[in-house]
């Protein structure tokens, strides 16, 4: 199967796409929204009428890597005050499976997956097994209950994943924000779902938009959406 990601550019002055990242792209297909934020008021056609070209070429530029990558990309080109909701709008036009917030990231060595329940289980588990066959890396699965834990292990195991890449971390109680300050600090990479509350305030890691940092973290994270949110 083959996901698609939605990853924005801040216009005009957008970064770079991190280049260690695009080994976990290989096997999806990336929606790159460019979005440009205007001053509160400022209608959107206008800028539109005077920016478009500008920053059309800004953004090629800027997926570049991910067409030297043999990775299928679509472009979409927003100007408005609203980021969130610029993002949420496209996330559920184009059907995106996951939205990737890049972050700071020198190496994949080691993932930290933050498993959700119900039907969102299975989604990150089959979202994370795809991942590991594209980075040579370990991932720490984090949850609450061994037995979930025991489930995502045997799972990513048929899906070709080695048993030794993977670890698992149960943890409850009063020592739960403890654990996931230190397992986070140690990976490069987070994945976790749309709806799976935040181990460290016990809240939904997002709100109405999918570009709240989880975790409290500079690290890059993939945020799986919801079944019903794509």
């Amino acid at each position: 199967m083959s996901y698609k990601v939605l990853i924005t550019f801040d216009l005009p002055d957008a970064d770079a796409f991190p280049s260690v990242l695009i080994e976990a792209l290989t096997a999806t297909e990336v929606v790159a929204l460019g979005h440009y934020k205007l001053p509160e008021q400022t209608p959107p056609g206008a800028a539109r009428n005077q920016l478009e070209t500008d920053t059309c070429k800004t953004l090629t530029d800027l997926i570049r890597p991910f067409h030297n990558a043999d990775i299928p990309v679509q472009t979409r080109l927003v100007f408005s005050s609203a980021r969130e909701k610029a993002i949420d709008r496209v996330a559920r036009q184009d059907d995106c499976d996951a939205i990737l917030s890049t972050g700071e990231v020198n190496s994949l060595d080691r993932l930290f997956v933050a498993l959700g329940d119900g039907p969102e289980f299975d989604r990150i588990v089959s979202f994370v097994a795809d991942l590991l066959a594209a980075v040579d890396a370990s991932v720490i699965l984090f949850h609450t209950r061994e037995e979930t834990l025991t489930n995502a292990t045997d799972q990513l195991v048929k899906r070709g994943v080695d048993s030794n890449r993977v670890y698992q971390q149960v943890s409850g109680g009063d020592n739960v924000r403890q654990r996931v300050v230190e397992l986070k600090d140690k990976c490069d990479l987070l994945v976790i779902g749309e709806g799976t509350p935040d181990p460290l305030n016990k809240t939904p890691v997002l709100e109405t938009a999918s570009t709240k940092m989880p975790l409290n973290t500079n690290d890059p994270a993939f945020i799986i959406r919801s079944p019903t949110q794509s």
